[in-house]
């Protein structure tokens, strides 16, 4: 019986609704922009944080930077030494998966006709083993190239394409300025760059071509580098080991480990998500009060629609029909008609974005409970401000109703 009540009632609602269209399309409209801008935000939210959980993941989700700090009384034995290196990777061995400079060196190629600039990586041998690296020709950086100081490098892809005109260059020699002095390179592989589509986008044309090189070969045992690149091995915490390694550095160099700053790629991208996260709430709170603009729109249709059914109201209540059938009934018109505007905002909110994410080449994460929210959302707007013009029905006499011209 309960069923039957509902299905006629809102089979009412959507007569009610058809008669007036385009007093209707216009009520919704509030609806429609709040909830499609709501859903558009949040969505573009959810596929910024993806984009970013992308990047960090071609970064390496278990690496970190241990880098000198502000130090007043500087010394140059602050700065990181092969031999401190060496010790790190013996002492820490189990729980490091790569240690090595964070560094690169930039020169100018000239080969044949071709004028290249060029971008040298310092790596460690296993480099490939904790970041992307797909090899087309030749091998990698190894372990002998850094107890040998080799001058061997390994090209990307477009370089040896721009250099060479070709890519399988391995054998051929580029020619390089290093500390003000030219080195002739041994190429003894060629790589190709892997890397998800959304970082290639938003890094844009870069002027550098990339390459990598041993880190032991350019400058002697004497230079002092200023940051180390570190991988964490996975069953280890990231921030525990960054201590331990922050403890164990400054008591080599007589400092307190606040002289150090260790900093992990996971939390730049917590601090960043939250970032993002916070930016879209707020403008989605913001979005959200169009909602409020669009709830008043559905009373003040709802209390039109009341004075003009009066006569029907009060020829239902002669016939029988209580106080709460007749709020019940006003109560679904203006649920349903807030709940057409949510979908129908929801669906455009989506569109837009798919739009938007189509021409910028960026996935779009369409999370289905901001859908479910966003309509229930709706519906309860519809409820709430539709209630009072149904109790303003509901407690109409039916003398004065069928009075009424």
């Amino acid at each position: 019986m309960l069923k039957i009540i509902w299905l006629e009632n809102i089979k009412i609602a959507f007569q009610s609704i058809l008669a007036n269209k385009m007093r209707s399309l216009l009520t919704m409209l509030g609806v429609i922009i709040g909830i499609s801008s709501v859903i558009s935000i949040v969505s573009i939210g959810d596929s910024m944080k993806g984009v970013m959980d992308d990047i960090y993941k071609d970064f390496g989700e278990n690496r970190a930077v241990l880098y000198v700090g502000n130090i007043e009384d500087f010394r140059s034995t602050d700065f990181f030494y092969h031999e401190d290196i060496d010790l790190l990777k013996e002492r820490f061995k189990e729980k490091l998966l790569y240690i090595c400079p964070s560094e690169s060196i930039r020169s100018d190629v000239v080969q044949s006709r071709s004028n290249v600039k060029l971008r040298m990586e310092l790596i460690d041998g296993g480099y490939d083993k904790v970041q992307k690296v797909k090899m087309l020709y030749g091998r990698m950086i190894n372990s002998s190239d850094i107890d040998r100081k080799s001058k061997v490098i390994v090209l990307e892809q477009n370089a040896a394409l721009k250099l060479f005109g070709k890519d399988n260059v391995v054998g051929q020699t580029i020619r390089v300025k290093i500390d003000n002095n030219m080195e002739d390179l041994l190429i003894v592989g060629v790589y190709k760059k892997e890397q998800s589509p959304v970082l290639t986008l938003l890094q844009g044309q870069n002027m550098y071509e990339d390459s990598y090189i041993p880190y032991s070969m350019p400058y002697s045992n004497n230079y002092g580098f200023y940051a180390l690149d570190i991988f964490v091995a996975g069953k280890y915490s990231m921030g525990l080991v960054g201590d331990e390694i922050k403890n164990y550095i400054a008591k080599m160099k007589n400092r307190t480990p606040e002289n150090y700053t260790y900093y992990t790629v996971e939390e730049e991208q917590t601090q960043v998500n939250s970032i993002v996260t916070g930016m879209s709430v707020a403008v989605a709170a913001i979005a959200a009060i169009s909602l409020l603009v669009g709830g008043i729109g559905i009373m003040n249709i709802m209390l039109v629609s009341v004075t003009e059914r009066t006569r029907e109201i009060g020829i239902k209540k002669a016939l029988g029909a209580r106080t709460r059938d007749v709020l019940f009934q006003f109560l679904i018109e203006s649920a349903t008609l807030s709940a057409l505007g949510g979908i129908v905002g929801t669906v455009t909110g989506i569109g837009l974005v798919m739009l938007g994410g189509y021409f910028i080449s960026i996935p779009i994460v369409v999370n289905p409970a901001s859908i479910i929210l966003a309509v229930a959302f709706a519906m309860i707007i519809g409820i709430f401000f539709g209630y009072y013009p149904a109790k303003k029905a509901a407690n109409s006499d039916p003398i004065d109703a069928l009075r009424y011209e």
